[in-house]
């Protein structure tokens, strides 16, 4: 079956442009609040991505701090051939690193050759737990892959990451809202401190559906919940953005 691949600008008011293969997953709004929500100031130079796909996040947070060093690892070999169209597209060959391989072989083997520790680690996970009847699911296997805990889960993320991060290094998510206990669980349970919290809602009478997390490795204790997202206007009829979301479909760039 031949691939349907098109080309998508990447935020709004950039030059930012992604290729997409429509069979697999493809970046959304939860891909750009996560590439915003991220800090990024003059101590974090070298961020992993764990599960990059098409590369769509790394080249987002690049575009946000060109001093930035990322890794970004994927485990499938048809989203890095996508990946590094797109990083040779957007010209971000020199602050992106491509590696394919399993997150769960990656950070044992870069913990046992010592190399550098992150300043931070960002995932926008596998949302969803295997189910019995997920074969049936109408969906290639590459998007279950990206969108199910079949390669890799929560726990896995979490605790991988807790062996190659820096004190106090950021580890930050991107969750449906009916995980966010999950996720705080977890942290904790490999010495992660939940900081910041920011819940999405797709409007005001609906209910959450997504969340943003950012914790910190071995660090102390306290949780603030910054103030939630709105997607759109109640008016169910009209499916733009706010105003204040397309703001933040614009790369908020890092003053070192």
């Amino acid at each position: 079956m031949s691939r349907k691949i098109i080309k998508n600008s990447l935020g709004y008011d950039s030059n930012l442009y992604v290729y997409q293969d429509k069979q697999m997953f493809n970046y959304s709004v939860d891909t750009i609040l996560l590439g915003n929500f991220i800090t990024l100031n003059r101590k974090v130079n070298y961020l992993l991505e764990i599960g990059a796909n098409n590369g769509a996040l790394s080249i987002f947070i690049a575009e946000r701090d060109e001093k930035l060093k990322i890794d970004a690892i994927e485990i499938q070999e048809k989203a890095i051939e996508l990946a590094k169209m797109n990083v040779r597209l957007n010209e971000k060959n020199n602050q992106i690193k491509l590696i394919l391989n399993d997150f769960n072989l990656f950070y044992k083997e870069h913990s046992k050759n010592q190399l550098p520790k992150y300043d931070a680690i960002v995932c926008n996970p596998p949302f969803y737990k295997v189910e019995a009847n997920i074969k049936r699911k109408n969906a290639s296997q590459e998007l279950l892959i990206a969108t199910h805990e079949i390669k890799l889960n929560l726990e896995q993320i979490i605790s991988g990451s807790a062996k190659i991060i820096k004190q106090k290094g950021y580890l930050s998510f991107v969750i449906p809202t009916e995980r966010m206990v999950d996720c705080l669980t977890l942290l904790r349970k490999y010495n992660f401190e939940p900081k910041r919290v920011q819940m999405i809602y797709p409007r005001e009478d609906e209910k959450s559906n997504l969340v943003l997390i950012e914790s910190r490795f071995a660090t102390g204790w306290g949780t603030f919940f910054d103030k939630n997202i709105y997607l759109h206007l109640n008016d169910k009829f009209k499916h733009e953005y706010r105003d204040e979301v397309k703001e933040l479909y614009k790369p908020k760039k890092v003053k070192r």
